[in-house]
């Protein structure tokens, strides 16, 4: 199971649009000739990560009720799609929209209630990458003027109130078949939370599930301004995140911001000087770059030739909800294989926890 496209839930297609278009470089599939362009949807392409921006009232009508703008739909590509809607249905889930067949004759698919109001459309998985159910068939966004740097969607964070965390892993482990793997409790003298990673057997998928261990943490603030659970962010994987993050600020897209201090111990950790590939000197050629423009760095101890880098816009909304996480997984060679950089980086999960708790207490949600 992989994902593949997410729908964002909006009030008005337009700006949207063009905020992916101007800010993140996103490409437009615009209707094809002599096709009317819809006021109620549009497909932008980030890097090869389609973007569906929805307004809808069928659609988004009972969401934004509820919710502000948001993600509505993680979409994800599975084996069997009748299989699957069977499992969701047997495991006492909702079946939203039965399975399609696309008017075109392109391919199939149908979609769930996932946690809350949240959706997921399945594709099946022999449709070509980036298949969006629903879009006209003119609507193809031009080539990339150059190769992309977002490659994929990494992982989708969800929120949920305390109490719901194990409802809510059982649910994806029931219906969807996802599987349990890291646990963090994340804990600061202020405020914490608790967080299950969820990863499919048959893909990349992952979805970590966050509830709040105290009544001020992030989660609940998030929570609160959401009016309910939701996605609070979704990684996006690039090639070269200092490129991307160079290229996007450089755009206006801003950042959470990372202290000194944090670079400052860089150094000190254990790893830092791995066998191998002299990571010291990979580090310290790009140790300005990175602090500049405050990317996290870390690495499993078994594996700190490959390091996992990683940075978080601002939320997208004047209030603290939906985000962008910009995530790299360095690829090494090791033992003449293959071998990627894993997991979460359980040291920058703290530390994006604390950046987004400084953010609190600008906002006197924490004190």
């Amino acid at each position: 199971m992989e994902f593949n496209h997410l729908s964002f839930y909006v009030d008005d297609v337009v700006p949207w649009r063009d905020w992916f278009m101007t800010a993140w470089g996103g490409r437009w599939a615009a209707p094809g000739p002599g096709e009317p362009q819809s006021d109620h949807s549009a497909l932008v392409y980030v890097g090869q990560v389609p973007l569906l921006i929805v307004a809808d009232p069928a659609v988004v009508g009972a969401y934004l009720t509820q919710h502000p703008p948001g993600i509505g739909d993680a979409a994800l590509r599975v084996l069997d799609l009748a299989q699957t809607l069977d499992r969701v249905v047997a495991a006492g889930g909702t079946v939203v929209q039965p399975l399609q067949t696309d008017p075109w004759g392109r391919g199939r698919w149908g979609q769930v209630q996932g946690w809350g109001l949240l959706r997921h459309t399945l594709v099946e998985s022999w449709q070509p990458e980036g298949w969006i159910p629903t879009i006209a068939p003119g609507c193809t966004p031009p080539p990339p003027a150059q190769p992309e740097l977002i490659t994929a969607i990494d992982h989708a964070v969800i929120n949920v109130p305390a109490g719901e965390l194990s409802a809510a892993v059982a649910w994806y482990e029931n219906q969807l078949g996802f599987q349990p793997r890291q646990r963090f409790t994340i804990d600061t003298s202020r405020s914490g939370l608790r967080s299950q990673v969820l990863a499919h057997p048959e893909g990349k998928a992952q979805m970590p599930i966050n509830e709040p261990a105290t009544d001020n943490s992030q989660v609940q603030e998030y929570l609160h301004y959401n009016r309910g659970c939701g996605i609070q962010h979704v990684a996006l994987h690039t090639q070269d995140i200092l490129q991307t993050v160079a290229h996007l600020r450089a755009k206006g897209v801003r950042f959470l911001p990372v202290p000194p201090s944090y670079y400052e111990t860089l150094r000190d950790r254990p790893g830092y000087q791995a066998q191998g590939d002299n990571p010291s000197e990979w580090l310290r050629q790009r140790e300005a770059a990175i602090a500049q423009l405050q990317i996290l760095v870390d690495w499993e101890p078994n594996l700190p030739q490959a390091r996992l880098l990683q940075t978080f816009t601002q939320p997208f909304l004047t209030v603290p909800t939906v985000f962008f996480e910009l995530i790299q997984r360095q690829v090494v060679w090791v033992n003449d294989g293959v071998a990627q950089a894993q997991g979460f980086g359980e040291r920058n999960f703290q530390a994006l926890f604390e950046a987004i708790e400084r953010e609190q207490m600008k906002r006197g949600s924490v004190t």
